[in-house]
């Protein structure tokens, strides 16, 4: 009796030990950063390429050199009209870390904004507007690095403001990660699934021996 008691453990624990394996491997992220420095030179500001990153943007932001040759310090600026939400071309999932945010019309200007974050059924997970003043992003004409209070999966992203900030807000150097590898939850799946059936059959077939 002693040993078909050892043995479906052991068996339990190896179909855990690969569930926790499969998991870890699915759930390793990719940490990436957008500084925009590859785009072409438009000191006037032109809207960004479609698509540009794997990301949709939306036609409020649009790329700024700040100087005719000085791509190596482009940068986003806002517009006054258009829609501010962001989000994968895939319409995958991904982690916000923060960008860096500035005023654009110099240390004397100061503006604030609140993040609102989406899930995959666009359903509001996060929005700043009702957290108080940690939901609050306050901006100067120096960049800072500002993230939304929220550190889980989203799908999409929006810029919210109850004035007339918009229209000079500045945002370089966005900060995000992605699925390292693509996701494989058939395989992991079934191998588990066949785990657990040998678990199940094993378990049967010493019980029939016990019985005999």
């Amino acid at each position: 009796m002693s040993k078909p008691a050892l043995f479906i453990p052991r068996l339990l624990c190896s179909a855990a030990l690969l569930l926790l394996t499969c998991t870890a491997a699915r759930a390793e992220l990719q940490p990436l950063l957008l500084d925009f420095n590859e785009l072409p030179d438009s000191p006037i500001g032109s809207h960004l390429p479609e698509n540009y990153a794997g990301f949709v943007w939306g036609d409020r932001w649009y790329q700024m050199s700040p100087a005719a040759g000085a791509t190596d310090q482009n940068f986003l600026a806002s517009s006054t009209v258009g829609s501010t939400l962001l989000r994968r071309v895939d319409r995958g999932a991904f982690y916000f870390d923060g960008a860096d945010f500035w005023s654009r019309r110099g240390l004397d200007a100061n503006g604030d904004f609140f993040f609102v974050l989406y899930g995959q059924q666009g359903q509001v997970l996060y929005n700043g507007h009702l957290d108080g003043n940690a939901g609050r992003m306050r901006f100067t004409g120096t960049p800072q690095t500002l993230a939304a209070n929220y550190s889980g999966a989203i799908y999409a992203m929006a810029w919210g403001f109850d004035n007339d900030d918009y229209d000079h807000l500045a945002m370089d150097n966005l900060r995000f990660r992605v699925e390292a590898n693509a996701p494989v939850p058939e395989p992991a799946s079934g191998l588990l699934a066949g785990l657990g059936l040998a678990v199940l059959l094993s378990a049967r077939r010493l019980q029939t021996g016990a019985r005999s």
